[in-house]
């Protein structure tokens, strides 16, 4: 079945399907679904459903559920095929894209599924849109499944079987500060370099560095004024990229530093073109106290769990910007419980609050809690598989996103009859969300293996 999988991963990279672009993709799953015998249907989300049972069975034995867009970098952001190759490092082979994000987040848990429906029946699956914005389909999903174990194939490290991930929330804050009267005469650029960046989930306990908060711990205590800046990439990064336009005497290159470069700009000309303002020449211009906010929050880890040493609760400040006279902050919590992610906005929206901000939340989505006990039946094969594929693996829940959380609070919204066991497994993808996005091809093999295994244990048949 593995040479299976490539190919249909294959057919899946020759197909464009960022978040918000499926709709190619879209149409050749479905069509590819019933040309194998399932039943499929959509709802307006545009999420997948598809079953497929043979005349002994009234019910599927369990719901493969992944989704189907993918974050495009590199030649996939132009919409265009993506071109695999192999790397052999070592003992391990890899399949990565040329010059692009691979998508093997979440495409190879799609070639799986259609593998699988090849060989077995008896079993549905669940594939939703728009995972990678913001789990857009997870949220809106209307249709329900029929089976009680919900198996994610999102998981990205073939050692791990997850249980159990974090919520989370965007936090944005907004104020319109006051601006000065300009007191110095020449104009300076400030970039960051340096910053390496990471999830803010996974990486979150890694202690990098965000260069929005070592950016207003430098200035604050310069005499300087600020005309614009803009920092961060994505809600769900830690922000690497800083550049701001202020106001100083013309010894202010001295503050260079190897963290933050100093560029002076010498005419109007170039101060009208940098990127963050269209009138830069014009702008009022603020006091460094202005990011006294920044230097107040903590962004990185809040709370570890003492048994599994793991982080519970954090805080990431994504992004920040002050353009057209407003200054917005952009915050990502989570939390692997709800209660905990409820403190954190009340934290946040008082302590920014009493700076004069005007704070919202959005997009909040309940952390996924284990409900699968040590001892049960299912983990229990589950581990036995792994082991004869030469794999122990650590069961885990993680300080990241998945589906898994909304999936079941969708379930439970939309009635259904019974409970839903919940787990996560997949392949080791390194890097992904990048253009040195790979996929290891020794736990591709051992995966299809296990997944093969525990589907026809829970009853498929072939």
């Amino acid at each position: 079945m593995y040479q299976k999988v490539l190919a249909y991963f294959a057919h899946i990279c020759a197909i464009p399907h960022g978040s918000f672009h499926t709709k190619e993709l879209f149409s050749y799953l479905t069509q590819e679904l019933e040309n194998l015998g399932f039943e499929v249907r959509s709802d307006k989300a545009h999420n997948i459903y598809a079953k497929k049972l043979d005349s002994t069975h009234n019910k599927p034995v369990c719901c493969l559920q992944g989704h189907y867009d993918m974050v495009c970098v590199g030649t996939a952001a132009h919409k265009a095929p993506i071109e695999t190759y192999t790397e052999q490092l070592g003992d391990t082979q890899y399949l990565r894209a040329r010059d692009s994000s691979l998508g093997a987040d979440n495409g190879i848990a799609l070639a799986c599924m259609l593998a699988l429906g090849e060989k077995m029946s008896n079993f549905e699956v669940l594939i939703t849109n728009d995972e990678e914005v913001g789990m857009l389909g997870a949220k809106d999903l209307q249709m329900l499944i029929e089976s009680d174990v919900l198996l994610n194939l999102d998981s990205e490290d073939i050692n791990e079987i997850v249980l159990g991930c974090a919520g989370g929330v965007d936090i944005n804050a907004r104020s319109h500060p006051t601006p000065t009267c300009r007191i110095y005469p020449h104009a300076f650029v400030i970039r960051s370099q340096g910053f390496v960046g990471g999830h803010s989930g996974v990486d979150i306990h890694k202690n990098i560095p965000n260069a929005i908060v070592e950016f207003a711990h430098f200035l604050i205590d310069k005499p300087v004024q600020i005309l614009s800046f803009r920092a961060g990439e994505k809600r769900n990064s830690i922000p690497v990229g800083v550049e701001c336009v202020v106001l100083a005497d013309e010894n202010f290159c001295k503050y260079a530093n190897t963290m933050f470069a100093i560029t002076p700009l010498k005419s109007s000309a170039q101060l009208e073109s940098t990127t963050q303002s269209e009138s830069s020449a014009q702008s009022p211009a603020y006091a460094p106290e202005i990011l006294s906010p920044i230097i107040a929050l903590h962004s990185g880890v809040y709370e570890i769990e003492s048994s599994s040493k793991s982080v519970i609760d954090s805080l990431n400040l994504s992004c920040a910007r002050l353009q057209d006279g407003a200054l917005e902050l952009d915050l990502f919590a989570r939390a692997n419980d709800d209660d905990k992610l409820e403190r954190m906005q009340r934290r946040i929206y008082t302590l920014l609050g009493a700076f004069g901000m005007s704070v919202e939340s959005s997009d909040f989505y309940s952390a996924w809690k284990r409900n699968i006990n040590d001892d049960d039946e299912i983990l229990d094969t589950l581990k036995q598989l792994y082991g004869a594929n030469g794999i122990t693996p650590h069961i885990t829940q993680i300080h990241a996103g998945l589906e898994c959380g909304i999936l079941g609070q969708r379930l439970h919204d939309l009635h259904k009859p019974s409970p839903t066991k919940i787990l996560s497994i997949g392949p080791t993808i390194d890097f992904p969300h990048s253009a040195k996005e790979r996929l290891n091809l020794n736990s591709l093999r051992a995966f299809v293996a296990i997944l093969e295994g525990i589907v026809q244990h829970l009853g498929a048949k072939i």
